[in-house]
């Protein structure tokens, strides 16, 4: 299985902090259907807009509230990540 880093374009590589929730999502995340280009974007614009937040903590707390099985809970788990950040920010939690 080639290395998440490997599946991103060039073109649009993420920082440190995204690869890792890139990894998290793809290999941590029961049925989460990856995507590299969707979802290259899709953290990168989650880091952009949440940065002040501590994301990959708050995808495992998104994860386990769901116990481990949030693709089968939510119609669209993207959406769904963005929602719990924005919650999480409006929230003050940090």
């Amino acid at each position: 299985m080639k290395p998440v880093a490997d599946l991103i374009p060039d073109h649009s590589q993420p920082d440190p902090t995204a690869i890792e929730i890139l990894a998290y999502l793809k290999d941590r995340i029961p049925s989460y259907p990856f995507n590299p280009k969707i979802d290259n974007d899709f953290i990168n614009e989650l880091v952009h807009d949440f940065g002040h937040l501590e994301i990959l903590e708050e995808i495992k707390a998104f994860r386990w509230y769901y116990d481990n099985n949030p693709v089968a809970k939510v119609s669209n788990i993207r959406l769904s990540l963005r929602r719990w950040l924005r919650n999480a920010r409006d929230q003050n939690r940090y």
